[in-house]
């Protein structure tokens, strides 16, 4: 069956498959860290050509694959809303700790022009945030997890979590720590469900809940 966990099928050896999946993940993420995102358009484009583009077309013209097998599918869609939406509720509140009961809520950051009006902020989330969340799910979900499922099994979740969590080094330590425990719930996630459709909306649902709070946080600051 086409949703079989691949990892079933493991070889001890490292595969040409396995090294090409490696080789790519490694080049896109070095010219990611390459070339710094001064903007958000900037990380848009250069997101959608390295964890998009850049992997679709490995998979199609030299794996020859079905892009379900990297979770582009509609998965097992029960698995996938249940444990999404007790993702979503848990982070949702640890979030709010974070922002309204803590002291580190000063080392999350928001860009001012998001704040500035609301219809701004509803295009960035919906056409910015929305979009680039799906980017990174396909990346790392989808082409770095599954795709090394059969070599690693269950350890290519955490790998595909840290690798993720590399791209945020130069964020506060609160960053890089929300990006690595919501790539791991987002990991399990598409383990469970096997798509990435789950994950990713799951994630910008957080992402914008997140936003809004510390929206909240410096209006009430500036009161």
């Amino acid at each position: 069956m086409g949703l079989k966990f691949i990892e079933a099928k493991r070889n001890k050896k490292f595969s040409r498959r396995d090294l090409l999946i490696g080789f790519t993940a490694i080049l896109a993420i070095a010219v990611n860290l390459l070339f710094p995102q001064t903007a958000y358009g900037e990380t848009f484009w250069l997101s959608f050509f390295l964890f998009v583009v850049f992997p679709v077309l490995i998979i199609i013209f030299i794996l020859r694959e079905p892009l379900a097998n990297f979770g582009l599918s509609r998965g097992l869609a029960q698995r996938g809303f249940f444990f999404s939406a007790i993702t979503i509720i848990l982070f949702i509140f640890l979030n709010y700790l974070l922002v309204f009961h803590s002291k580190y809520a000063g080392q999350l950051s928001i860009s001012p022009f998001i704040i500035s009006r609301f219809t701004i902020f509803l295009l960035f989330e919906i056409f910015i945030a929305l979009p680039l969340h799906f980017f990174w799910e396909f990346f790392f979900r989808g082409f770095l997890q599954m795709g090394l499922e059969r070599r690693f099994g269950i350890y290519s979740l955490p790998l595909a979590a840290l690798l993720q969590a590399l791209l945020f080094f130069r964020s506060s330590w609160i960053a890089i720590l929300l990006v690595l425990l919501s790539a791991l719930a987002a990991g399990f996630i598409v383990r469970r469900s096997r798509s990435i459709a789950y994950s990713a909306f799951s994630l910008w649902i957080i992402s914008v809940s997140l936003d809004i709070m510390i929206i909240i946080l410096v209006h009430q600051i500036a009161r």
